[in-house]
């Protein structure tokens, strides 16, 4: 048996290794610099607002402030007219189609929501742009109370992974950041330090308004710090609320409770403060007990001579642990619950035929195969919307893969990818690109073809190349440039559709008219990447394809230390 075609298999996979690990390093380069810009961005003021902005919300509106994350709108005279917040950067995690959207808040001064714009995306501009079309789904948020400000809130058609992440955005700056109008002060280390005398950092919890996490000298983690403001904030004593804050170790237990600011009568909280049996009443618990403790059935008793101060306090105890449940749970849920609607069943179908048929004989039978093409432009294509382009590759690599709001277009990207890579089957461009199967059906409609001179041919097939490192350029340089502009995709989603997209989408399918998959062999960049990443047989030879790649690797890497 001949053994000379082994050292050749090594070295195919060896050198199909390096293929993927220079589109690797390129991904990571991407998000590496994406990070970097949106740590300076964090680093500054948010966005800066006009007072023609702000007139939108608040016509009599004479300055703003800011207090602590939030910033305050006042009149003429001085008086709170309301509240405005940004999502950006507490919610810069929320991805929809490729990217965050920053959108600016208002609420008024009865915790009412007055409506919601949008400042600036990172998401795909058409779909931002159907978006700001829609009054209905602006208009759907006024009125609203600040804690329920997202219930029921339909998707914009077209764009329905950048509404839901806009409306997820608005969910989690509302719940993440809900501050106190009573106690608007942040805690500090000083207030922790009752509880933790060896505490000396201190940090707030990003999923709620109401934790810290305290931390040793040594970073050793000593436990949390629960404020009962803003959730008892309604909890009245004799005179007024007490903000008391709550300490946990870090086993989950309560190991003691400290008042704070108070509204209530002076004399009445330092019975309170001084009093360690009360204060100690409730060590031991943990969160779920406290949020359950019943004060009667404890036999919890007030602080003599101030019996409604301490009972108060108490109360208050009970009301942030619920209300910690809570927010913990909603964290949870937002982690693990992935936004699966129809259509992504539907894609993921689609994408199992595809397999079936490109992987057996299938594939050779001509009727199933224009069937199943009329399936891929007619459902994947027109109604779902799911196709995989530069655009959102790129978008995905600044900022995090869309696992939760496009389950569909994930499994349809991971097939993209992967299959590609281990079969030796460029199973996407051929089986699962609506855009692919629309020239495909196209192919030989006319008489004649037009045959391109070779050296014209070759020439071609540098634009996929050059239109690679234009989108490794605008990924790494964060530039303000569209990059569905530059392929047909976004034009099956026609609602959304830009003009740039719709011409090179029209150009195309015309062109396979007299060149068969014209777009395909000649303006890809996506199907370009795709067969780069394909192994095949003669992956063993390195060519210009692979200097080409070692290029656009070597750019990322110079932009990110240059």
């Amino acid at each position: 048996m001949s053994t000379a075609g082994k050292p050749r298999s090594w070295r195919r996979w060896l050198i199909h290794a390096v293929r993927v690990a220079l589109f690797a390093v390129i991904v990571v380069m991407i998000h590496r610099q994406h990070e970097r810009f949106t740590s300076a961005q964090q680093a500054q003021p948010q966005q800066l607002l006009s007072l023609e902005q702000i007139r939108h919300f608040f016509p009599a509106v004479a300055s703003i402030e800011s207090e602590s994350a939030e910033n305050i709108v006042r009149d003429a005279a001085g008086e709170q007219l309301g509240t405005l917040l940004q999502t950006s950067p507490t919610s810069d995690h929320i991805i929809g189609f490729s990217g965050p959207t920053n959108v600016l808040i208002a609420i008024d001064t009865n915790d009412q929501l007055l409506g919601i714009e949008i400042l600036s995306s990172d998401d795909t501009r058409d779909h931002v742009r159907q978006i700001r079309k829609d009054a209905a789904f602006f208009a759907s948020f006024v009125g609203r109370p600040r804690g329920e400000a997202t219930g029921d809130v339909d998707a914009v058609s077209g764009a329905t992974l950048t509404s839901l992440a806009i409306t997820e955005a608005v969910m989690h700056r509302l719940g993440g950041a809900a501050e106190s109008l009573r106690f608007p002060q942040p805690l500090t280390l000083a207030d922790a330090q009752p509880l933790f005398p060896t505490a000396t950092a201190f940090t707030k919890d990003e999923s709620s308004p109401a934790l810290w996490h305290v931390q040793a000298a040594d970073g050793k983690p000593l436990g949390s710090l629960l404020r009962t403001s803003p959730a008892a904030d309604n909890i009245v004593g004799y005179q007024g609320p007490t903000e008391t804050r709550i300490a946990f170790d870090p086993q989950g237990h309560v190991i003691g409770i400290a008042l704070g600011n108070s509204y209530d009568n002076e004399p009445y909280v330092t019975y309170v403060r001084e009093d360690e049996y009360f204060l100690s009443l409730f060590n031991d618990l943990n969160l779920d007990q406290l949020a359950t403790l019943d004060l009667q059935e404890a036999n919890v008793e007030g602080v003599s001579g101030a019996t409604m101060t301490s009972m108060a306090v108490a109360a208050g105890l009970v009301q942030a642990a619920q209300q910690e449940k809570l927010a913990q749970e909603a964290a949870q849920q937002r982690q693990s619950t992935w936004n699966i609607a129809p259509h992504d069943y539907g894609t993921a179908a689609v994408i199992v035929a595809a397999v079936v048929i490109g992987m057996t004989r299938l594939r050779s039978q001509r009727t199933l195969r224009i069937i199943f093409q009329c399936v891929l432009i007619g459902y994947l294509g027109l109604i779902a919307g799911n196709l995989v382009s530069m655009a959102m590759l790129v978008g995905w690599a600044q900022n995090g893969i869309a696992w939760r709001s496009a389950s569909g277009l994930v499994i349809l990207t991971a097939a993209a990818l992967l299959l590609p890579m281990t079969t030796r089957r460029n199973l996407y461009c051929s089986h699962l690109c609506p855009h692919g199967a629309a020239q495909d059906l196209l192919k030989r409609r006319l008489s004649w073809q037009l045959r391109i001179p070779k050296r014209l041919a070759r020439a071609l097939l540098v634009l996929p190349a050059l239109l690679l490192a234009w989108c490794v350029i605008v990924g790494m340089l964060a530039l303000s440039v569209s990059l569905v502009d530059i392929e047909p995709f976004d034009a099956w989603v026609f609602r959304v559709a830009g003009w740039a997209t719709i011409s090179v989408a029209v150009v195309g399918l015309i062109a396979s008219l007299f060149v068969p998959m014209a777009y395909c062999r000649y303006g890809c960049p996506t199907g370009a990447l795709l067969k780069f990443l394909r192994v095949h047989s003669h992956s063993e030879r390195w060519t210009a394809r692979d200097w080409a790649a070692v290029g656009l690797a070597g750019l990322a890497l110079c932009l990110f230390f240059v």
